[in-house]
């Protein structure tokens, strides 16, 4: 049976622009091919074990596909019977080739579909400050593509048409050809002192601005080392930048922060960095997989009815011992009269979604702090089941046996390193290296911070990689996970006072800048 091939628009970057109907589709893709210019924060949104190639712009060490291999790898997939996701920047038939690609299939016999995206020269103006159209200034904004040749499939560029145009220009990929392109609107009448501006990377937390006219705009943008993806805005309309910039002006505008927790776990926390202005990296440090002996967290678990309680420390500790209940023939009645302990608000959370609300949630969500509490309430010396990852300290197990208590260990799950995407590595290397660097990173564990060393190690080699970390903020989840990056070598410059999402966004926001 032949697949669906659904040509999406991924928006113009910021992620909280992907339609509903482009995350629909990620999440039930099979396989995605998306552009290089494509966040990848947006595969957030695709399920574990999608197949993703990101296609590379030129000599960039990632998937090097031209058009025709791009065609011929979309109708095979379809014809394996997948749902294949074409994810394109902006919109998929705005200067995206998403016509073509429509063509290529219904030649080949494929069905298709497309979702529209939100479009880049109207995006990214607007978290500019520049509206493209203005009932006081004009009527009228026309889109042309700067980067293609003047002269195509006998389609030529008419430049007088847009220099007499009364309405706003907006060039999209131009930055190469941006002084030919000012110099041609010029010389077929424009005025050279019409307001100008050049935006990169616009809508996300990197975005760049320069404001100049149309005759010195080229000039300051190769001042600047102003590098594509960027679009270049023409009209009167730029002036209403000075008083209508809204996006720039929020708190972690113009910091990179990479996130280095699950995937699966992270899309939170992104969401509210965002809404800071931060321009996000999902480097996923962590990934759960089930533990090597199901069959002992099966027995632990069957054996619950002989324990005063079940403590569990994570939100996939609740996963696991809940799935465990089920698989061993039990339910939420196994735990009449036995207590329920959860580290962590979110931990609690999840153990509400599953239909129970714990007993003792410990203020400080550390086993520190759940020791105090238990030893408060006298329940050290009960009998206890306690599901959590692998890797762990022992520090309740110590306090309950002193205690004269029965600890008992299932390991409900192990966080394994994932591989991490090539076009994500690329992103994270300096300028001059062809990536957009980064400011800060977000550390939940040191198993966290061991794996995030293991993969630049791998990619950049152990200099380079710790050099990097060196000229970035590191930001722990809790003093025992700072102490633990401490001793792999990192500077820790601070501390979040909780692993709630605003706590962390609050201690993000507080680092200089």
């Amino acid at each position: 049976m032949t697949g669906l091939v659904s040509l999406v628009g991924a928006g113009p970057g910021d992620p909280g622009l992907l339609t509903l109907a482009g995350r629909d589709r990620l999440a039930r893709a099979d396989v995605v091919v998306a552009d290089y210019l494509v966040n990848p924060a947006l595969l957030v949104h695709c399920r574990r074990g999608c197949e993703v190639h990101q296609r590379d712009a030129g000599p960039r060490g990632g998937v090097a596909l031209d058009q025709a291999q791009t065609n011929a790898l979309l109708v095979a997939k379809a014809r394996a019977g997948l749902r294949v996701v074409r994810l394109k920047g902006g919109d998929p038939c705005l200067f995206g080739r998403g016509g073509e690609e429509a063509q290529a299939l219904v030649r080949a016999g494929v069905p298709f579909e497309l979702v529209p995206g939100v479009p880049s020269p109207l995006a990214a103006p607007q978290y500019a400050g520049i509206p493209v159209t203005h009932r006081d200034h004009t009527p009228a904004v026309t889109f042309v593509s700067g980067w293609e040749a003047y002269d195509k499939a006998g389609l030529a560029v008419q430049w007088q048409h847009l220099a007499r145009s009364a309405g706003t220009l907006v060039l999209l990929m131009g930055v190469r050809n941006a002084r030919d392109n000012t110099a041609r609107l010029i010389e077929a009448g424009r005025d050279p002192d019409t307001p100008a501006a050049a935006i990169r990377w616009g809508t996300r937390g990197i975005q760049r601005t320069i404001v100049a006219t149309l005759g010195t705009l080229a000039a300051q943008m190769e001042s600047a080392g102003l590098r594509a993806p960027a679009i270049v805005i023409v009209g009167d309309v730029v002036a209403l930048r000075q008083e209508l910039s809204w996006f720039e002006s929020r708190p972690l505008f113009g910091r990179r922060v990479v996130l280095t927790r699950a995937l699966d776990g992270a899309a939170g926390l992104a969401g509210l960095l965002g809404e800071r202005g931060a321009d996000v990296v999902l480097l996923p440090c962590l990934e759960i997989a089930p533990p090597l002996d199901l069959a002992a967290l099966d027995r632990a678990v069957r054996a619950i009815e002989s324990k005063s309680g079940v403590i569990v420390s994570s939100v996939h500790g609740v996963a696991a011992f809940f799935d465990g209940l089920a698989r061993v023939g039990l339910d939420l009645r196994a735990l009449a009269g036995r207590a329920v302990v959860a580290i962590g608000s979110a931990t609690a959370r999840a153990c509400e979604a599953r239909g129970i609300r714990p007993d003792l949630v410990p203020e400080q969500p550390s086993s520190e702090g759940l020791v105090a509490a238990m030893q408060a309430r006298q329940w050290l010396d009960r009998a206890w089941l306690h599901v959590r990852a692998e890797a762990g300290r022992d520090v309740l197990r110590d306090a309950i046996t002193e205690a004269g208590g029965q600890y008992v260990l299932a390991i409900g799950y192990r966080a394994v390193r994932p591989t991490v995407s090539e076009a994500v590595l690329r992103s994270l290397r300096e300028p001059e290296a062809g990536g957009e660097g980064f400011d800060a990173v977000v550390l939940g564990s040191g198993l966290a911070g061991e794996h995030l060393l293991a993969t630049l190690r791998e990619a950049w080699g152990e200099s380079d990689a710790r050099a990097a970390l060196a000229r970035a903020q590191l930001l722990a989840i809790g003093p025992v996970t700072a102490a633990a990056l401490e001793a792999l070598g990192l500077r820790v410059d601070a501390i979040a006072a909780s692993p709630a999402e605003a706590a962390i966004a609050d201690a993000l926001q507080q680092l200089p800048h």
